[in-house]
């Protein structure tokens, strides 16, 4: 997440940074602590959520473990969830945890994990999908956004099926005495009594599955594989993966379903360094921001800065504040990112930080951003401006660091 500007300058060539990027010998992060909420509405949940964004902001500029922040943040988005309904941030951070453990684990297990997971419980209606009242929320989102994609091939009836399947499974809500007699607080619980037992044919299957037995038959699809491989490949590389090279890799997924050998597949891909895939990505608004606290050099969250909320406020503008996706299909993609309010907004970004890093020229500047390859436009616009703080803000918002 960002430049790393201060990384970059110590390498020697392409292959040592994506080296570096895939190093996961540096120290895990220190989880954030927040306490256990003892009730649903607990005060204080605005100041929770910003203190949960703040703490992520600050290990997205960590340059110890580069690929874990890419791909937890690539997994937020996927497997979205929102604060705004589940209204309990302890649940979301807890979420988080999850997909950060998984982050390059095991696709497999990190599905099951955010099936049961009582944030998505909550968020896609999972705690009310019973065997006499289902609910389809989960199993629809399942298939269509988190597996298989829309046209990977499976019914209605198989949405329906696959909710037969996830159903009996509630959280521990503390202050409510039936539940919170269940489990730890907060923890998901499964309760045989409201699961739908009986036989189910699922895409071409028959038996009476539960949710991992359900999950296992959804990961036998040759769909699933070729959906997360073909998401993943454009989030790496910013390019359509040929059909050969999509399938191969998502044969070789298929297999085992392992996250980090995927990985490595695409970043050494041809097309992972070539010129097509140079400034085929929008920068999003937390991309941004990352890269003007290392640009700058900021050693700490927006949390520190006494006019932080700008930035905060920016990023609720464009629909692009952690842990408060706009909806289950997640964050603005593509264009989207280069409406005209987000351009705007980039200008609030900037309060994140205390002022331009010192720098002697403007190619350090922009190396500060890591772009090396500045139009002769840009160049002449910043170079007519002499104050080093607005130079800063015309980098940060300049096309360059627009694309990726």
């Amino acid at each position: 997440m960002g430049a790393h500007p201060d990384v970059v300058a110590a390498l020697a060539d392409a292959d040592a940074a994506v080296g570096r990027a895939l190093d996961r010998s540096g120290s895990a992060v220190v989880p954030l602590a927040l306490d256990v909420p003892t009730e649903i509405r607990s005060p204080g949940r605005a100041r929770e959520v910003l203190a949960s964004v703040d703490w992520w902001i600050t290990q997205m500029q960590r340059a110890d473990r580069m690929v874990d922040e890419r791909l937890t943040w690539f997994w937020h988005d996927h497997f979205a969830t929102s604060v705004m309904k589940v209204k309990v941030p302890y649940l979301v951070y807890q979420q988080h945890l999850t997909l950060r453990q998984h982050a390059t684990g095991n696709f497999g297990e990190l599905l099951k994990a955010v099936a049961k997971d009582p944030a998505m419980l909550v968020y896609l209606d999972g705690i009310t999908n019973a065997a006499n009242e289902r609910n389809e929320n989960f199993g629809r989102e399942c298939l269509e956004l988190f597996t298989m994609g829309r046209d990977g091939g499976y019914t209605q009836d198989d949405v329906v099926a696959a909710s037969r399947a996830f159903t009996g499974w509630v959280v521990a809500v503390p202050g409510r005495p039936l539940l919170a007699r269940l489990g730890s607080p907060w923890s998901a619980v499964f309760l045989p009594r409201r699961h739908d037992g009986d036989q189910k044919t699922l895409l071409g299957a028959t038996g009476a599955f539960d949710m991992d037995g359900a999950l296992d038959v959804i990961l036998e699809q040759p769909a699933t594989s070729r959906f997360v491989v073909h998401k993943l490949y454009r989030e790496l590389v910013g390019l359509e993966p040929d059909a050969d090279t999509l399938g191969a890799l998502a044969k070789a997924f298929r297999r085992d379903y392992e996250i980090l050998p995927l990985v490595n597949a695409i970043v050494q891909h041809d097309a992972f360094a070539s010129d097509a895939a140079v400034r085929s990505k929008f920068r999003s608004p937390v991309e941004k921001l990352v890269g003007i606290m290392q640009a700058a050099g900021h050693p700490a969250g927006i949390a520190a800065r006494r006019d932080a909320l700008g930035a905060a406020r920016a990023l609720r503008a464009m629909n692009f504040v952690p842990f408060l996706p706009p909806n289950v299909a997640g964050f603005p993609k593509g264009t989207r990112l280069l409406a005209p309010s987000n351009l705007v907004h980039t200008f609030d970004l900037v309060q994140a930080v205390d002022g331009a890093p010192r720098v002697t020229s403007i190619d350090e500047l922009f190396a500060r951003f890591g772009i090396f390859d500045v139009s002769d436009t840009t160049r002449k616009v910043i170079s007519h401006e002499r104050d080093p703080d607005r130079r800063f803000v015309l980098a940060a918002t300049s096309p360059e660091y627009t694309l990726v």
